[in-house]
């Protein structure tokens, strides 16, 4: 994993790029490097934390309004004349 590449992929809020670093092995040639790659790593878990809030809280309004939906159909579907 490349301390530029990480920077640029937090700093874009590259989910898929952020993938592909998280598989690859750690480089650093110094403990400030490391320190740095530490910090951008936790940003990065940050990052997809936020993602992952984001991503519940859109499912759980589907669910509402497909709930709502359906609800809907089956009141259209019992009128009567």
């Amino acid at each position: 994993m490349n301390l530029n590449d990480l920077k640029i992929a937090v700093i874009n809020r590259d989910l898929k790029k952020l993938k592909t670093l998280s598989k690859e092995e750690v480089e650093f040639s110094s403990l400030k490097e490391a320190q740095e790659i530490l910090s951008y790593i936790q940003k990065a878990q940050e990052i997809l934390e936020e993602e992952k809030k984001s991503l519940l809280k859109d499912m759980d309004e589907i669910k509402k309004l497909k709930k709502f939906y359906h609800s809907s159909q089956k009141r259209n579907l019992n009128f009567k004349i």
